[in-house]
């Protein structure tokens, strides 16, 4: 009988053994798994009001370059992409703007109304003393028309441009008492597409007609130059975020012997819902969370 008892704890004991390493080291690879494997990629989205002033000359309607105020609305969003959440991230942008514009005499008026919308995915680059950069491509789409209500023979210029971009952006975080800061100058500049310009003097509704010879252009930064430059200051306050900025747009277009030169000078002011990630709350998990600004 002892020997029996003293066989069953020989093998017992071992088997007990067994299950406890198993469970611990179990534990472990999921407690290591939460904390090397990211459980969450936030959407960031950006959410701006631009007030400001632009000039338009486009001499398919006249020689004469218009100004006067503008207003935009633009949302953007930005997150962290699943394959590489450290260093890739994109981006979605979405606008829309409207101008009322007068000519040097102010005996004429031209309205416009834009949009656009534009997605690109950027590789980012962590460096010393809080410094980052930001790469990348992607595709830009625009669209619009300018009216000139004097203009009674060719009243209307519309413009359309579909194009690939190139993406980059310098950005410094800092803390500024005990609020953390964010700096960013973001540029965007499309580089080869296609744009639409119609003939010198040909109406729309020649082209309504069947004239559809010589209206669609390769575009490229000798005959269709633009640019999309933000300098942006966001204060992250952990449930939001407020972002200061000055924003510079240009478009330029020459083709079929008419000039289009769009400069627009703007202030932008912008909330971010549940901020930016550099006020991290206090979470009660070992969630690793990824923010794609910074």
């Amino acid at each position: 009988m002892m020997k029996k008892k003293t066989k069953k704890k020989a093998t017992a004991i071992p088997f007990k053994g067994f299950l406890q390493v198993f469970f611990l080291m179990t534990s472990l690879a999921g407690f290591s798994q939460e904390i090397l494997e990211p459980s969450s990629r936030p959407v960031t989205g950006y959410y701006n009001l631009g007030i400001g002033r632009t000039s338009v000359k486009a001499t398919y309607l006249s020689p004469l370059t218009y100004t006067g105020p503008e207003i935009s609305l633009t949302g953007s969003w930005s997150k962290a992409m699943p394959f590489n959440p450290e260093n890739a991230v994109m981006e979605f942008d979405a606008n829309a703007s409207f101008c009322n514009l007068l000519n040097p005499a102010q005996t004429a008026r031209m309205v416009g109304l834009y949009a656009g919308f534009s997605w690109d995915m950027a590789w980012r680059k962590r460096l010393p003393f809080d410094f980052q950069i930001t790469a990348g491509g992607g595709a830009d789409i625009k669209g619009g028309a300018y009216y000139l209500l004097r203009n009674s023979n060719n009243p209307v210029q519309a413009l359309a441009n579909i194009s690939l971009t190139v993406v980059g952006s310098a950005s410094k975080h800092f803390i500024l008492g005990k609020l953390p800061v964010l700096i960013t100058d973001r540029v965007k500049i499309p580089s080869l597409g296609v744009f639409f310009c119609p003939q010198y003097g040909e109406t729309y509704y020649e082209i309504y007609l069947g004239n559809h010879k010589g209206l669609a252009h390769t575009g490229w930064w000798g005959n269709n130059f633009c640019i999309d430059n933000l300098l942006s200051v966001t204060l992250d306050f952990g449930r939001t975020a407020l972002s200061l900025g000055y924003r510079f747009e240009a478009y330029t277009q020459w083709a079929n012997n008419l000039n289009t030169k769009i400069f627009t000078n703007s202030f932008v002011i912008g909330v971010v819902p549940g901020g930016i990630g550099l006020k991290k709350p206090i979470r009660k998990t070992q969630e690793q969370v990824i923010y794609s600004l910074y």
